[in-house]
């Protein structure tokens, strides 16, 4: 069982939830909205921010199973973000932008690209909120990577499709690679491994437009 949280901690939970949402709300619309629509990307943004925070409710219900088992409306209580699996709210942002990219039409990787910068903030601050102080050490080493190759990557002579989505395959590969030695978790290194495979499939020659 986990330390009841003060008074105080809530407050500071929640300023800082408010923060993180408003910051991602403007963040995703500042940096969408020159390539895709504005109330596409209004619309996206607020959904995958609600799936987010219930993806992460849930999962972390399921990952404290013995102490909620029973307590029925507890597992809805998303707003308290304090008690939020950051992965398994990952899991549904992402899914939730692979569909809304296939039904617009838009270019899958490039759109998560796109959308990479409020996504590293989203993740941020909530692991901020979570005191998962390793997550945002990971997070901040991955985007410190990703800003060494944003504007060298097209020169690359194995990425020969110059495709955009580069960063955020590089991103997640470096993510995962940096949390399992972080975590000591092994098996996230299978997860970095399927996204630098990722990484080379997407710079073949016939993914060239």
């Amino acid at each position: 069982m986990g330390s009841i949280p003060t008074l105080g901690t809530k407050m500071i939970n929640l300023s800082l939830g408010m923060a993180t949402i408003i910051g991602y709300l403007y963040i995703s619309w500042r940096t969408l909205r020159d390539n895709y629509q504005e109330e596409d990307i209004i619309a996206f943004s607020w959904v995958a921010l609600l799936l987010f925070m219930v993806g992460g409710r849930l999962s972390y219900g399921f990952w404290h199973w013995g102490d909620w088992l029973g307590k029925g409306i507890t597992w809805l209580e998303f707003w308290k973000i304090g008690e939020t699996n950051i992965l398994g709210g990952s899991v549904l942002w992402l899914c939730f932008a692979l569909l809304i990219s296939k039904d617009k039409e838009w270019k899958v990787w490039a759109f998560l690209e796109n959308a990479l910068v409020s996504f590293w903030f989203l993740l941020s601050m909530f692991g901020i909120i979570t005191k998962d102080w390793k997550l945002v050490m990971a997070l901040l080493g991955a985007l410190g990577l990703n800003f060494v190759l944003k504007k060298r990557y097209r020169s690359l002579t194995w990425y020969k499709s110059g495709k955009k989505g580069f960063l955020f395959f590089w991103f997640l590969f470096c993510f995962w690679l940096i949390l399992a030695i972080l975590s000591k978790t092994w098996w996230f290194l299978g997860l970095s491994l399927l996204f630098g495979l990722g990484l080379f499939i997407l710079g073949d020659d016939k993914f060239s437009k």
